[in-house]
């Protein structure tokens, strides 16, 4: 294996290549003696660090007198291993390692060419609960040791690194594991891939794991990691033996491979992936239920370092407990030991808020971005203080947009109640624009709120408490905050919470109004969509008699009784957002329910 380190400064000629030799010793610097030259960068000291090519990978030590560390993705170092094709900085100069690398240990995805995807089988989350877990005990230890595990892995590359061992070490009948990351806009990438250029076999980081007595040569399938992050859902693929039927993997020897993909949008993704041995056709049977269930466990997995990639983005003033927790929670913490924060499993209520208008500042601040700047945390700082002030945890900033949430770690004793306020003191905070001077003029904000079980807890450092939240509950919040365009009006929130609404919060406080029954896009489950008004004297274009008569027309068109449905919503169309969307719905099929009508929806577009 021929490997070489670059250094690239800031100029085109400002460029070095070194050679390494197996188990060399050399030192780097801008005058080190009989070794590496660096001269053009000044924050480089005259002998930076000694470096050593060993084992596969980079070893990297600075030296005693040196200034400034070793910087990998912002963060610094003294001391490190570098792999093949990673990169760091020191002072303004870029190392890069390359080489060219055995191919019986190679993380790259060597793919063939697109060919049909007979055979392929997707699953979403929960039809796969019905499946064991094919190793219980070790699979469940593993989940409850995953939040230590992430705390300790600094970077993606650790943590990929840490994964791949993970799913090795768990599913029994994996041979070899791979972990992919993907950068950029995932969504548009994949909308058009010949136009953005996007390959699912250069990922941005790979990370690869196999059994010791594994000798065939490892090549994760390009078309099952594609569908998979143009699906947003699991695959799953099982080969049959026959020779020329190996569209989804080259790699002759394994029998089987499964792919869950992590999708964060704009944000980019990951993908899990796990291939193994044993087959009908192979000799050694291996029971497709046993696969789920492992499948299963690793979607657990995928949707834990989903949830914990999230809290990863936030800022530092952000992952203090006092910028997470209201005063009154933060006292019941104090004088408890640091397992009061460990991630629990509770019944959860969040919410998602997002900021609108937000596009339109943008243009208008793009000569100016510290005002545009100053703008969001000004709409941060609103929905912060909203959630906060109702004893609630931040969980994550996204942009524009806020998760917060309620169940951890005090429980709810009034359920989404505490949520239903929070999101009625935001909407307020923005119509009003107190104080704001106004920074948010033209901004108004869309708010989702779920109730259900989930798990919550503190992800971190001794110094640094980041606090996450992941579950179904949480993709529903924010599938509800996206149906506030859609059914135009502030608040949507489940039919769990509109039931606590109604329960335990006067009228001359909050209102509600089921809205339709719908299946958004990509969903076979329906959902019904409920608005969350203020008090009448607080919001009267929305009166008690337009809910009354609106709710009426509802029922007919639940009934299939659509001619009716127009007769009593017709008045409302002009100005109120969710009769507009039913009226929408209903003219699609010019106003006669279709054959299979069952009551809802089915939405083409999120």
């Amino acid at each position: 294996m021929t490997v070489e380190l670059q250094a690239l400064g800031v100029d085109d000629s400002q460029c070095s290549v070194r050679s390494l030799d197996t188990d060399a010793v050399f030192r780097l610097g801008r005058a080190p003696q009989n070794d590496w030259v660096v001269n053009w960068d000044r924050l480089i000291s005259r002998e930076h660090a000694q470096m050593r090519w060993h084992e596969g990978k980079l070893q990297v030590r600075c030296m005693d007198k040196a200034t400034n560390p070793v910087i990998i993705n912002g963060e610094s170092f003294r001391e490190l291993k570098i792999d093949v094709g990673g990169e760091f900085l020191i002072g303004a100069t870029k190392f890069r390692l390359v080489g060219d690398i055995d191919p019986s240990k190679s993380d790259d995805m060597d793919m063939s060419e697109d060919e049909p995807m007979a055979g392929l089988q997707t699953y979403q989350s929960d039809e796969l609960s019905e499946f064991q877990f094919s190793d219980p005990v070790r699979q469940m230890d593993m989940l409850a040791r995953l939040p230590k595990m992430i705390s300790g892995s600094t970077t993606d590359e650790a943590l990929a690194g840490m994964l791949v061992d993970v799913l090795l070490e768990t599913i029994p009948a994996g041979v070899a594991t791979a972990v992919m990351r993907y950068d950029g806009d995932l969504s548009q990438s994949l909308e058009n891939p010949l136009a953005s250029g996007f390959d699912p076999s250069k990922p941005a980081m790979m990370r690869v794991a196999t059994r010791e007595d594994y000798e065939g040569r490892f090549k994760p399938s390009r078309r099952m990691v594609s569908s998979a992050l143009q699906t947003g859902k699991s695959v799953m693929h099982i080969w049959d033996g026959e020779e020329g039927n190996g569209q989804f993997t080259v790699s002759g020897s394994l029998d089987w491979a499964f792919c869950t993909p992590i999708v964060a949008d704009n944000e980019g993704g990951w993908c899990l992936y796990v291939s193994g041995q044993g087959s009908e056709n192979s000799g050694v049977f291996i029971d497709e239920d046993v696969l789920k269930g492992d499948l299963r466990f690793v979607e657990l997995v995928a949707q834990f370092i989903g949830s914990i990639r999230h809290v990863r983005l936030l800022e530092e003033q952000k992952t203090q407990l006092s910028s997470f927790f209201s005063p009154r929670i933060m006292d019941s913490l104090l004088g408890k030991s640091s397992t009061s924060l460990e991630p629990a499993q509770q019944d959860i209520s969040v919410l998602f808020c997002d900021v609108r208008g937000f596009s339109r500042k943008s243009e208008l601040l793009k000569d100016d971005l510290f005002q545009l700047l100053a703008t969001v945390k000004k709409a941060l700082g609103l929905m912060a203080n909203g959630i906060v002030e109702s004893d609630g945890a931040i969980a994550d900033f996204q942009g524009d947009a806020a998760l917060g949430f309620w169940g951890w770690p005090m429980p709810l004793p009034d359920g989404p109640v505490p949520a239903c306020r929070a999101a009625l003191n935001i909407v307020d905070a923005f119509e009003n624009k107190l104080n704001c001077d106004g920074m948010l003029d033209g901004f108004s904000v869309g708010i989702g709120i779920a109730h259900g079980v989930a798990i919550a807890g503190e992800i971190g450092t001794d110094k640094q408490a980041k606090i996450g939240v992941f579950g179904p509950v949480v993709n529903q919040g924010s599938r509800y905050e996206g149906l506030t365009k859609q059914f135009g009006v502030p608040i949507c929130i489940d039919e769990t919470t509109a039931d606590y609404v109604e329960q335990f919060m006067p009228k001359d406080e909050a209102r509600v109004r089921r809205m339709a029954r719908i299946r958004p896009a990509g969903m076979d489950t329906p959902l019904t969509v409920y608005e969350l008004l203020p008090a009448l004297k607080n919001d009267p274009t929305v009166s008690d008699e337009l809910i009354t008569k609106y709710e009426e027309g509802i029922n007919a068109v639940l009934d299939g009784k659509w001619g009716d449905a127009v007769e009593l919503l017709s008045e409302f169309r002009d100005y109120d957002g969710p009769t507009k969307f039913v009226m929408s719905q209903m003219e699609l099929t010019n106003f006669e329910p279709p054959a299979d009508w069952d009551g809802a929806f089915r939405l083409t577009k999120k």
